[in-house]
């Protein structure tokens, strides 16, 4: 018999080089005011590949194809637990190459957008106070060709109260 799964599980596409990176601009959940990867969790019935591939369309503006898929993490962050939120989550990671599309800069139109948009931003100033986890788990892959895969206690995880974007020049 296969239980219900107790960890919540994500797909998370990269798209990037050994300088850049795109990220969305997180308005919700543990990552608000963060940077983030274009992330999904898994639907039951859909392929991994059609759910990491609809996710960045959806948050990125972006078509693309699958690269590689890289490996997956299990992330614990135990200071979500105040916030109510599951401690731990596995991501599985896939290297996207863009195809097609316009990079989606502003808050999508849709009510339930949960980034304001999307951004390329140069690997150098992604780091621990402005990303998510998985960005800088991509980060690491971007700058070295390295991917492990051992699980990730992250124990100084914080909550940001301001977004890096609010001092970008429009």
């Amino acid at each position: 018999m296969i239980s219900e799964q107790g960890t919540p599980l994500f797909v998370c596409g990269i798209i990037g080089d050994q300088q850049t990176m795109i990220v969305n601009k997180c308005l919700t959940g543990p990552f608000k005011n963060r940077y983030d990867l274009a992330t999904a969790p898994l639907t039951p019935g859909v392929a991994l590949s059609m759910t990491v591939s609809h996710i960045t369309k959806l948050q990125t503006g972006l078509t693309t194809v699958i690269a590689q898929q890289l490996g997956t993490v299990q992330f614990e962050l135990p200071t979500l637990v105040s916030l109510g939120l599951p401690i731990m989550m596995v991501n599985i990671f896939y290297l996207l190459e863009p195809v097609g599309g316009q990079l989606l800069t502003e808050r999508p139109a849709y009510t339930t957008a949960l980034s304001a948009g999307a951004v390329r931003v140069p690997l150098t100033q992604l780091n621990w106070r402005n990303s998510s986890p998985a960005v800088m788990q991509a980060k690491r892959f971007l700058m070295t060709g390295a991917f492990p895969v051992a699980d990730q206690l992250v124990t100084a995880y914080t909550l940001s109260k301001q977004a890096p974007w609010d001092n970008e020049v429009r």
